[in-house]
């Protein structure tokens, strides 16, 4: 078994999420130790009880009581996802196999359409990215500030995240599953444990190797905030950079 199909440490169900949207800037805090039902064979689909093209707030979407709400490393997943996937204040209710009730509520709104609609491949991208971006296998819950040409996010910058980490990108609902991220201009600055430049076992590769930059593989912003970010990287224009 792979480190993304291993059971989720450190994060408590139901722990309250501390993030903010301020001027299309996005203020977030990672904590997910790895993506709780993903192997290195399967992606997150049917066999987790989430389809794609059902809408999350629908049985079909999202079933009850298998899959990922079956455990609570799986309805932990969920959480990450559903705040990456809805807008502030969108939310969806899921049963366990027990018939609890557990309530998912969305903040960074990558997906919104997903709500109620299919999730198309740009849906999963840009999902996936903002996933990636929040894991820390350390399990410690680090704030962080995105940017991105995702239009709830935008690229203006925050003097209090002064280190551009990296970025991430991907498609965590294929087979085989992609994960991937390059090296920020200060990956090695200010580092915090289980992230970028500390050295510890991650699910996501770089493709350029450890040390592989994004300044020399990737294409930046547009004009003014060619310094913020980048809008492509290896062939996906789904990228979120995270500052910290």
């Amino acid at each position: 078994m792979s480190l993304l199909a291993l059971v989720l440490f450190g994060c408590v169900e139901g722990e309250g999420w501390d993030e903010g949207v301020l001027d299309q800037e996005v203020s977030s805090e990672n904590g997910l130790p790895a993506i709780n039902g993903l192997n290195t064979q399967n992606g997150l689909n049917t066999q987790n009880g989430l389809n794609t093209q059902n809408g999350l707030n629908t049985q079909n979407g999202l079933k009850d009581g298998v899959g990922l709400m079956a455990t609570p490393a799986g309805r932990t997943t969920l959480a990450y996802l559903v705040r990456c996937a809805l807008p502030a204040y969108h939310s969806i209710t899921k049963k366990d196999a027990a018939g609890n009730s557990y309530t998912f509520t969305g903040a960074l709104g990558v997906a919104p359409l997903w709500e109620l609609g299919w999730c198309d491949g740009t849906c999963q991208r840009w999902v996936s990215a903002c996933m990636v971006a929040h894991v820390n296998t350390a399990g410690v819950h680090i704030p962080l500030w995105l940017v991105s040409q995702q239009l709830m996010m935008g690229w203006g910058l925050n003097a209090k995240y002064p280190n551009q980490e990296g970025s991430f990108f991907g498609n965590l609902f294929v087979s085989p599953p992609q994960m991937f991220y390059c090296n920020g201009r200060n990956y090695n600055s200010g580092v915090v444990p289980g992230r970028i430049g500390s050295g510890t076992a991650a699910p996501y590769v770089n493709p350029w190797g450890a040390t592989g930059m994004c300044d020399q593989h990737c294409t930046r912003s547009d004009f003014p905030y060619a310094t913020s970010g980048y809008k492509a990287c290896n062939g996906f224009n789904e990228v979120i950079t995270v500052w910290r």
